[in-house]
């Protein structure tokens, strides 16, 4: 370990992803920081893990995990990684993605304590494609968190602030990253984004994503707006209607992007009324996406 760094520490939560997972650590294990802690939380896997596991243990001294008897979902394993780490600073990784080599050198430098965290944008990975999100720099206040999920869904901070604000909350079934970070910026105050990305969503596996679920997203938002819809002005709640609108899948038309618009989602709204104009050629872009062709 290096002690002239803040430690920070990796959570990582997983289940039935053996080969993925391996491919996520090794992201972090060869991180140009040089101070850091990987946390790994198996909800109960049956595909080798444990055992996996074990020998990470053995051969690295800068792991530590915990193995629950069965699946109690990616929040509590998440929770569980924070609360028992050791790190000044904490952050996350899906055990299906990947960081790039600078990710953690990049935020710590980035990090003031006058911020609630500090993020980055993102890839999103299709196969051969990948395609770059939230890719500029960005101050994220309480109303910009409020019309959609800025900070994407990891994020670098003290562990002890996630802590403080009660982490991942269990009851939430869907955007439990939004709802969270934005719990952080109510009490802490605003974050940072900054424009280089720096962490991969990987889609182009056969493993389903937390919260693929159409229903629980739906679920998800419709908690989310409990909570925090009295915090919201008109353009958030624009915001909030159409994100409600395109997860139902329901067509966009002239109409809704008139009765939707807002400058925080212009580019959203329009790339949806265009899929809605011409789908086919939505579905053929989304198909080329998948293959992993360029179009």
């Amino acid at each position: 370990m290096n002690n002239e760094v803040p430690l920070v520490s990796v959570w990582i939560p997983t289940y039935n992803r053996l080969e993925l997972l391996k491919r996520a650590v090794k992201s972090v294990q060869n991180q140009t920081y040089p101070n850091i802690e990987i946390f790994i939380v198996d909800n109960g896997s049956t595909d080798g893990t444990k055992e996996y596991l074990k020998r990470l243990k053995k051969s690295f001294n800068n792991i530590q995990y915990y193995c629950f008897d069965k699946n109690e979902g990616a929040c509590q394993a998440r929770n569980y990684a924070i609360k028992h780490a050791t790190g000044l600073f904490a952050t996350g990784l899906d055990d299906d993605d990947e960081f790039l080599l600078t990710r953690i050198e990049e935020l710590v430098s980035a990090f003031d304590e006058k911020y609630a965290f500090v993020c980055s944008s993102y890839i999103w990975d299709y196969g051969k494609i990948r395609k770059p999100l939230l890719n500029t720099e960005l101050i994220i206040d309480l109303d910009k968190q409020l019309n959609f999920n800025q900070a994407s869904n990891q994020v670098l901070t003290y562990r002890q602030r996630l802590i403080d604000v009660g982490m991942f909350d269990i009851s939430v079934v869907s955007s439990q990253d939004w709802e969270l970070w934005t719990r952080m910026i109510i009490k802490f105050g605003s974050a940072k984004r900054i424009k280089r990305p720096s962490y991969i969503v990987h889609t182009a596996h056969d493993k389903p994503r937390i919260t693929d679920s159409l229903n629980n997203r739906s679920v998800g938002f419709n908690q989310y707006y409990e909570r925090y819809g009295h915090l919201m002005s008109k353009s958030n709640k624009k915001c909030y209607d159409f994100l409600v609108h395109y997860n139902e899948g329901s067509k966009t038309t002239l109409y809704t992007v008139l009765s939707f618009f807002t400058p925080a989602i212009a580019n959203k709204l329009l790339k949806s009324w265009l899929a809605s104009i011409f789908p086919e050629l939505a579905k053929k872009r989304l198909e080329l996406f998948k293959k992993g062709e360029r179009e």
